[in-house]
């Protein structure tokens, strides 16, 4: 292979790569954005957080700790990509956060499948939020398969997608213990926390930081890797 050809293949990439950008926004992204691989922050303290203090998805879920690979595992796999894409999606809050029912807000990330609360026959403001931050977050995850399998289609075999924080597609996790399979296979991704990303570190290197604690919404972040 000249350097010519390789020249115009790197080119081709690139453009597939935008093209890649664009589907994303076009298919919900908030926001989408192509970094160098190597950018992405990786610390063996966020899966640690996963069990300190116990998640309430650790080795409960299909797609969470211990069920995904080992950091170091992940990060092997990362070296050989040469390409990452973060893709966002984002919900509105209606109120200051730091005034939510602290309880309320625990048992929706213990059991997003549950009823919220409601007062009046109406939900409360927290309950709101938590509805819609779920939609934001099946959107995400439905966006980083669409994008992955766009990638794949492309002519980049290796596509790999993660999501931000437990999968919410199904109402409660089949479980590790349970023997059973997950009910969704094709479509069920490994959490960037649960690989050990610094998700935080990783959106602010690819351009696209978010505000924590969030005042006016919450944003999901997603990572599919190209090779």
């Amino acid at each position: 292979m000249t350097a010519k050809s390789t020249t115009r293949e790197q080119a081709a990439d690139r453009d597939k790569i935008r093209q890649l950008e664009r589907f994303a926004i076009e298919h919900g992204a908030y926001r989408a954005r192509a970094f160098p691989a190597r950018q992405v922050a990786i610390d063996e303290r966020v899966r640690l957080k996963c069990q300190i203090p116990l998640c309430p998805h650790y080795g409960r879920s299909l797609t969470c700790p211990p069920n995904v690979p080992a950091v170091e595992e992940f990060i092997k796999a990362v070296q050989r990509y040469r390409t990452a894409m973060l893709v966002q999606t984002r919900s509105a809050l209606t109120g200051d956060i730091a005034a939510h029912d602290r309880e309320e807000v625990l048992q929706f990330f213990a059991s997003p499948g549950a009823t919220q609360k409601e007062k009046g026959g109406e939900k409360t403001g927290t309950g709101q939020d938590l509805d819609a931050l779920k939609i934001a977050a099946i959107q995400l995850h439905k966006l980083v398969n669409e994008v992955e399998g766009k990638a794949m289609s492309m002519g980049f075999p290796y596509a790999l997608g993660l999501i931000g924080g437990d999968c919410m597609l199904c109402h409660e996790c089949v479980g590790a213990g349970s023997g059973k399979s997950c009910r969704r296979p094709y479509e069920a991704r490994p959490s960037m926390e649960g690989v050990g990303i610094d998700v935080i570190k990783t959106s602010a290197k690819a351009g696209l930081p978010f505000e924590l604690p969030p005042k006016q919404e919450i944003v999901w972040s997603g990572l599919i890797l190209i090779d």
